[in-house]
């Protein structure tokens, strides 16, 4: 059953993210009513997801939680940002420079943002740990 739960959870995720993404590629960069209810409940799913990951102790379960990992990562959202941003105005204005000078300007500030959080998140993160590991040990030595 948890298999499930999280593999729905995922593929809710992914949906909620996709939906927004192309409803604001149709729409135009304008339609904030149109996305508000899909971005109200991505941002619920994220807020709980990282909230719970912080509070366990869990980082990924894939990628060690170092430096390089929070850059690699936010390289990987200013691009995703740079290319989705260069694709929406070049689409609507017809115009090369202009897309481009847009796209860096919001991939820029997309990586910057994202290395600041991620920084935050990982100090958090690195607290945590340490607290919960310290509980650990307090436990085994009690027994």
């Amino acid at each position: 059953m948890l298999h499930f739960e999280h593999n729905g959870y995922w593929i809710g995720y992914i949906g909620l993210a996709v939906a927004i993404l192309a409803q604001i590629f149709y729409y135009g960069p304008g339609c904030s009513e149109q996305v508000m209810g899909e971005f109200i409940v991505f941002m619920c799913l994220s807020a709980q997801t990282v909230i719970g990951c912080i509070r366990h102790g869990i980082w990924d379960r894939k990628f060690s939680p170092t430096c390089k990992t929070t850059v690699g990562a936010s390289l990987l959202a200013g691009a995703v940002g740079f290319v989705f941003n260069f694709l929406l105005l070049y689409v609507r204005e017809r115009t090369w420079r202009e897309s481009v000078i847009s796209a860096v300007q919001l991939g820029s500030s997309i990586f910057i943002c994202c290395l600041g959080g991620l920084s935050v998140m990982l100090l958090v993160y690195r607290r945590r740990e340490r607290k919960l590991e310290g509980e650990d040990s307090d436990d085994t030595d009690n027994r």
